[in-house]
């Protein structure tokens, strides 16, 4: 990539990316409050992290 940044279809993609991830975010921190089995609490919970970590990166990219 050259020193000018991401081009305009690039960041539409990472911000679909970016609302994707926000959405899947959102249902497993609503379903982990719902649900009463503790493995799937904890896969929940792992997604969670996962999908902030996932986050931050995407943010970082458009941000650039």
């Amino acid at each position: 990539m050259n020193n000018q940044g991401l081009a305009i279809h690039e960041k539409a993609e990472l911000h679909e990316m970016l609302v994707f991830k926000t959405n899947c975010l959102n249902k497993s921190q609503v379903a982990q409050n719902m649900v009463q089995d503790t493995q799937l609490k904890s896969l929940l919970q792992q997604d969670v992290q996962a999908s902030k970590q996932s986050i931050t990166t995407l943010q970082g990219l458009l941000n650039q």
